[in-house]
């Protein structure tokens, strides 16, 4: 399932600082999304199962990752896994993230 294109009030929200654009690095999410795609993100705590997510790196604080959430357990913490196993590092090797190091989820894609 491909991200679909940004909407109009989503461009315009971004375009106003509502929204921020994320570049894709990387194949763990292919063929959802691919590298070098730039994909809106709208910070909320609204995140549901199936949500595809930018993340910060439970180790790396510097790095944030682009993963769906396939998982909320009752304690707040989220299982984020790609969409294209063989070449993601996800929670089958970091464990699941608390729901406070979801930046946000994507919206849209911009290309």
């Amino acid at each position: 399932m491909k991200i679909p294109e940004a909407s109009w009030k989503d461009r315009i929200l971004f375009l106003l600082g509502r929204r921020d654009a994320f570049q894709v690095e990387g194949d763990s999410m292919n063929p959802t999304l691919n590298h070098a795609n730039v994909v809106l993100i709208k910070h909320t705590s609204s995140i549901r199962i199936g949500d595809v997510v930018l993340a910060k790196h439970p180790f790396k604080k510097s790095v944030k990752v682009l993963k769906r959430v396939t998982e909320i357990d009752d304690h707040g913490r989220c299982h984020l896994t790609g969409d294209n196993p063989d070449e993601s590092t996800d929670s089958r090797t970091f464990g699941s993230v608390p729901l406070s190091d979801i930046v946000g989820k994507i919206v849209g894609r911009i290309r």
